[in-house]
């Protein structure tokens, strides 16, 4: 093949390739992602929708989980559906923060939760919608969020993940505003929920898999991502475990005097 050089005999310089694109590495992808997100709990929030907020924010960490984990791998999904659910967290505290009323709409029996809360901090008993308060709950949000991930492309997991992270915000809002004082904060963020949300969103990204990318193949995820199954029914294990004997203690340690 001819080469062409300079008239002195020497090569021209070769310009280099620019690096590849990588949607997951783009600022502008995040930022479209922390604005739907607020897109889907404020307006629906405002509205008071109980269905349509938990259906369009599964419906967008799922779009943008998938989009996330098929571009860039596991992790990447696993990173996307962190940031959905973070900033959800955020902006539902924020609505119960300013619009506590159209807040306890968008969660069903979010009047008697908020109570029994409140007689939780004061009279002690079970928290409401734990594991010693509603079994049956607790078993069904863990069948929703395996099976229904698996099943559906992680769209009904999807439902039962943000579901449990609108109840979890609303908590938090609810004491901080009722209490008045950080104490409020402290009891909120009870490490026990923290931990299976945690566990939920890592099993939420592993089990959209096999659909979203056609491998069924078991031997494949056990060898490639077992870190992530591990971590991940560790955390909603030892946080369902935590559940029955925590509450107690964290109450004690942070309730007002």
């Amino acid at each position: 093949m001819e080469r062409y050089t300079h008239s002195n005999g020497t090569l021209p310089p070769v310009t280099p390739k620019p690096p590849a694109y990588e949607l997951t590495r783009d600022p502008l992808f995040y930022s479209t992602v922390v604005f739907f997100t607020l897109l889907t709990t404020i307006v629906p929030g405002i509205m008071g929708q109980p269905n349509l907020m938990p259906a369009l924010q599964a419906l967008g960490l799922t779009v943008f989980s998938g989009i996330a984990l098929r571009r860039g791998g596991v992790m990447a999904g696993v990173k996307m559906a962190t940031l959905w659910l973070v900033a959800q967290a955020f902006f539902f505290l924020l609505l119960v923060w300013l619009l506590p009323l159209q807040a306890e709409t968008t969660i069903h029996d979010g009047f008697i939760y908020r109570a029994g809360m409140i007689e939780w901090i004061y009279a002690g008993g079970t928290v409401p919608g734990s594991l010693q308060a509603a079994p049956l709950a607790h078993l069904g949000e863990i069948i929703g969020v395996v099976l229904g991930s698996l099943a559906s492309v992680g769209l009904v997991g999807g439902w039962f993940l943000v579901k449990g992270v609108n109840l979890f915000s609303y908590g938090l809002g609810s004491l901080w505003r009722d209490i008045g004082t950080p104490f409020g904060i402290l009891l909120g963020l009870a490490p026990w929920r923290l931990a299976q949300l945690a566990g939920y969103t890592g099993l939420f990204t592993l089990l959209m898999q096999p659909l979203l990318l056609n491998n069924w193949n078991p031997a494949h995820y056990l060898s490639t991502q077992r870190r992530l199954i591990l971590i991940s029914l560790a955390l909603v294990i030892g946080g369902t475990i935590a559940e029955l004997f925590l509450p107690g203690l964290w109450r004690t340690l942070f309730s007002p005097v």
